[in-house]
């Protein structure tokens, strides 16, 4: 071998020593500083990581306490909802048998007003409904038809004086009501001709009556009672109406006007008792009169007899007391000069 390939050899062998020698040098470095780098990464990463896991918690607290603050809100609001839905619950089961017994009500209604027999017990109830309120006593202040033969008035008022007041009930409401349903002004027209024709038949009805009769005690006037406002109100604006019944000697008269005229009945008859009864004291202030002159004549007499007996009393007393008192003295006085004579 020649010396220049021993030393080229050798040369080589060296320069792969060094650098295998320089290579884990560099690895030793790359390491240290790898590790020295990811050390750092790491305290960087957990500094990091502890920084936002603290945001993350006081945001998660604040979402918490925001999200349990609309919890409640939603559960107060849901029991409201509850409580609301409960109470419309019981507003329409409420409603509901409200509406039932409003529809019996008015199939009920109809049933009376499609029937003139039980349209005439209406109006008669609606009248003594009237009575009842001013106190007024079947038999004593009133009388009320109980047949239904027509020949006598629905109601008779008793007045002072033996004065009576014959009212007679009328509902016609068939032609009101057809009245009210017209669909035109020429048809409502000629509806309110026939309701004021129906009237009319209803005030003649009454005027051929024996309840207007002063001779027997009645008023000369008797009453028709209407027993439904809106239907007085009408028949009050036609004025043919009116100027018949006034001529015919009828007053017509609706639940209101029925009102004052039975509150002046009632005041008529408180006034008559009142007055009655202020007969009834004078008459016994006229008897307590005579009898308190009598009681003063006899008085008078016995005070009299009381003074004369009084003076024969006195005279008695002295006297008579003196003339008895002479004769015993002298009894007395002998007895003792008898008995100064025998000493």
């Amino acid at each position: 071998m020649s010396p220049l390939l021993l030393f080229s050899l050798l040369a080589l062998l060296i320069l792969c020593v060094l650098v295998f020698i320089i290579k884990g040098l560099f690895q030793n470095i790359a390491l240290k500083a790898l590790k020295e780098n990811q050390k750092s990464f790491l305290e960087l990463a957990e500094q990091s990581f502890k920084q936002l896991r603290n945001s993350s918690n006081e945001d998660l607290d604040s979402k918490k306490s925001a999200i349990e603050k609309q919890l409640t809100q939603l559960n107060q609001e849901l029991n409201t909802l509850k409580a609301s839905t409960t109470e419309l619950k019981t507003n329409l089961s409420l409603s509901k048998e409200t509406l039932n017994t409003l529809t019996r009500t008015t199939t009920d209604l109809h049933s009376v007003l499609a029937d003139n027999q039980k349209r005439g017990q209406w109006g008669e109830r609606q009248a003594e409904d009237l009575l009842r309120h001013f106190d007024f006593q079947e038999g004593i202040n009133y009388d009320k038809q109980s047949t239904e033969s027509g020949d006598r008035p629905d109601f008779t008022f008793h007045l002072p004086k033996g004065k009576r007041l014959n009212m007679d009930v009328k509902y016609p409401i068939r032609a009101f009501q057809s009245y009210l349903e017209a669909e035109s002004k020429g048809e409502q027209e000629a509806l309110l001709k026939q309701f004021t024709s129906d009237v009319k038949t209803h005030i003649k009805a009454i005027a051929k009556r024996n309840y207007i009769n002063p001779s027997e005690g009645t008023l000369d006037y008797c009453l028709m009672f209407i027993s439904n406002e809106g239907i007085y109100q009408v028949v009050s604006q036609q004025d043919e109406l009116l100027d018949l019944a006034k001529n015919l000697n009828i007053v017509l008269c609706g639940p209101t006007s029925l009102f004052a005229i039975l509150s002046l009945i009632r005041q008529s008859i408180s006034s008559f008792q009142i007055e009655e009864r202020a007969k009834v004291i004078q008459q016994d202030l006229c008897k307590f009169q005579s009898e308190w002159i009598k009681y003063k004549d006899k008085m008078a007499s016995v005070e009299t007899k009381i003074e004369q007996a009084s003076k024969a009393l006195e005279e008695a007393q002295g006297t008579r007391t003196r003339a008895l008192e002479k004769p015993l003295q002298k009894i007395l006085n002998h007895e003792f000069e008898d008995e100064a004579k025998v000493d």
